[in-house]
């Protein structure tokens, strides 16, 4: 097997990972934890781990300039989290999966205001596939089934928006550090956010229930192994598989939750899901080419 495709699999592996969150967060839920409880008891947990890996590997230099900007960029994951959970508390996991991978055509918009020039074809044409792909893979072509959840599509949405506006910091702040060192102090931003605007999530008992055990999981699949294997496979790979391979998030998230909490899987979802994959590797067409990667400075 070569290191490409080794590389390839551990960002793979890491998107998969992420897709555990969907269902561990609807269980969460049912448990009687709210979004806010949740992300106190993943952050906390999160940050016990790194923090003793960052004892234990070594602690590297950094200045308040730098955490200062990895905290800020914690707020912005903050906002994906409790809004995204907020999505899974009111919406089927696939409807709220598929709004959170609006981040998609949401970063080609992003990229076409920054550099004030319109998207080529084939960007436009991955924008299209993806809000095709939504619509079947939300089910909003069966309303009968799922009703149409107004507060669940603006959260669902919302994560979309921070999602966006956290890929596009957190590859720009703080890069010559190492991974675990930008984890750290990005979930210490996170927790200091959620300390800030849902105090009760710390002081309202959830911390001393038998089940906050549960924020193990959480904190694992959410913080710490995916963010290690998509960072260690990432350099080694083209900008453009990256995103393809992590996307693995969408269908191991309405797989998982088929798998963990029954939801079930129609075949308007898959296929849904399907044309989505296909946008989302459209979009990336250009940064695929071999000469695009051997460019870059």
């Amino acid at each position: 097997m070569s290191k490409t495709l080794k590389n390839a699999l551990l960002v793979f592996a890491g998107g998969w990972c992420y897709g555990f969150i969907t269902p561990l967060v609807k269980i969460g839920h049912s448990m009687g934890f709210s979004s806010t409880e949740l992300m106190a008891i993943q952050y906390l947990v999160g940050i016990l781990v790194l923090g003793i890996a960052f004892l234990v590997i070594g602690r590297p230099k950094i200045s308040l300039r730098q955490m200062l900007k990895l905290v800020g960029v914690g707020v912005i994951a903050a906002g994906v989290s409790f809004s995204y959970y907020n999505a899974l508390a009111l919406l089927s996991s696939a409807a709220a999966l598929t709004l959170l991978f609006q981040f998609v055509w949401m970063g080609v918009l992003l990229q076409t205001i920054r550099e004030r020039k319109l998207p080529d074809r084939f960007s436009i044409l991955a924008v299209l596939l993806i809000l095709c792909g939504t619509v079947l893979a939300a089910r909003i072509l069966e309303p009968q089934e799922i009703p149409f959840n107004m507060p669940g599509v603006f959260f669902g949405l919302l994560s979309a928006i921070f999602y966006t506006a956290f890929l596009h910091f957190s590859g720009k702040i703080a890069t010559e550090l190492p991974t675990i060192s930008r984890t750290l102090f990005t979930s210490l931003g996170s927790l200091l956010t959620t300390l800030c605007f849902a105090p009760s999530a710390f002081f309202g008992g959830a911390l001393f229930k038998e089940s906050a055990w549960f924020g193990i999981p959480l904190a694992l699949v959410g913080i710490v192994v995916p963010v290690l294997l998509i960072q260690k496979g990432a350099p080694h790979i083209p900008d453009g598989a990256t995103t393809i391979m992590a996307s693995s998030e969408l269908p191991s998230g309405i797989l998982m939750a088929a798998l963990f909490i029954g939801d079930a899987i129609t075949v308007l979802e898959l296929a849904g899901v399907v044309i989505i994959l296909g946008g989302i590797v459209l979009s990336q067409k250009n940064s695929l080419r071999p000469h695009q990667k051997a460019a870059e400075p």
